[in-house]
């Protein structure tokens, strides 16, 4: 990556109502997005949780968080390319900060040797 990446916590929610097949090809379309604008470092699939209030009629949601190396400049097309799916119901991305590297690593054994946020 060149000096105008970053690291970042992109974190979906995507309809309970999905199919397999449809779970899997929006997973294949937010990694190959993420690819395209940078590397991605660790993929968790949080699993299906309540949501604190009904989004889109739905009371359930299915979590996936992408940890990311990406170009700075990139992150407001992966937005729009994310909202561009109505089954993904929520969507976050943060960018990850040295402290916050510390905590996953200490806290979740998360290992992103990569990250060098000084």
């Amino acid at each position: 990556m060149d000096f105008k990446s970053a690291f970042y916590e992109t974190l979906i929610v995507i309809s309970p109502t999905v199919s397999v097949e449809e779970k899997h090809k929006i997973l294949y379309n937010v990694e190959t997005c993420l690819k395209r604008e940078g590397e991605i470092l660790y993929i968790i699939n949080w699993g299906t949780k309540k949501l604190e209030y009904f989004i889109n009629h739905k009371k359930y949601g299915i979590f996936y968080i992408f940890y990311c190396n990406l170009l700075k400049n990139s992150v407001k097309k992966i937005a729009k390319q994310i909202t561009q799916n109505e089954n993904i119901i929520r969507f976050l991305i943060i960018k990850i900060t040295k402290n916050y590297k510390y905590y996953l690593e200490e806290r979740f054994n998360i290992i992103l040797n990569k990250i060098n946020n000084d």
